[in-house]
């Protein structure tokens, strides 16, 4: 006979799983679009075929872009994710790759102090700091909370590279 707290553990054990699969789908889908992006221009965010010194949100856009090699590194990651995610196959492996990409992402979006300032002295409009709001939230903030909960999600497969004394498989 089940308790009622077996029943308890048993609905939020269900709810996580469908909590993580559904966060791994939206971070998964938002990942591979984001990463095919940069090869085929589905979304208003910069690719390869875009002219050089168009506007670009932050400054760290525009150095990875003038590097020739680093934004598109940084949309192979993403895409590698995205696909990790979406067919549930190196997915512990890729939010780790991924941290770097993702933390960047977060700082780019989320760091909007300059317009916050420049809408409160009249020279932003209310459109523009929504947008930026907005950016901020999903593209910065949901991001890295989506990975973050995925990364606690997959925890036990982390759980031999954090031990505290690595022994090697062949020890003498």
């Amino acid at each position: 006979m089940t308790s009622e707290n077996d029943l308890a553990d048993a609905k939020s054990e269900g709810f996580l799983q469908a909590s993580t699969l559904c966060i791994r789908w939206l971070l998964g889908i938002q990942c591979m679009l984001h990463g095919i992006n940069w090869w085929i221009k589905i979304l208003p965010f910069p690719n390869m075929f875009d002219p050089p010194g168009l506007p670009v949100k932050a400054e760290i856009v525009r150095v990875m872009l003038d590097s020739g090699w680093m934004f598109g590194a940084a949309k192979c990651i993403e895409l590698a994710l995205g696909l990790a995610l979406i067919t549930n196959r190196f997915v512990a492996l890729m939010l780790v790759v991924a941290v770097p990409v993702t933390f960047m992402t977060f700082i780019t979006d989320a760091l909007i102090w300059k317009d916050i300032v420049a809408w409160a002295t009249g020279h932003a409009s209310n459109a523009h700091i929504f947008a930026k709001l907005l950016d901020a939230i999903y593209f910065g903030g949901a991001v890295l909370v989506m990975q973050a909960f995925l990364m606690f999600a997959y925890f036990d497969q982390y759980r031999s590279m954090l031990a505290w004394r690595a022994n090697p498989r062949f020890a003498a």
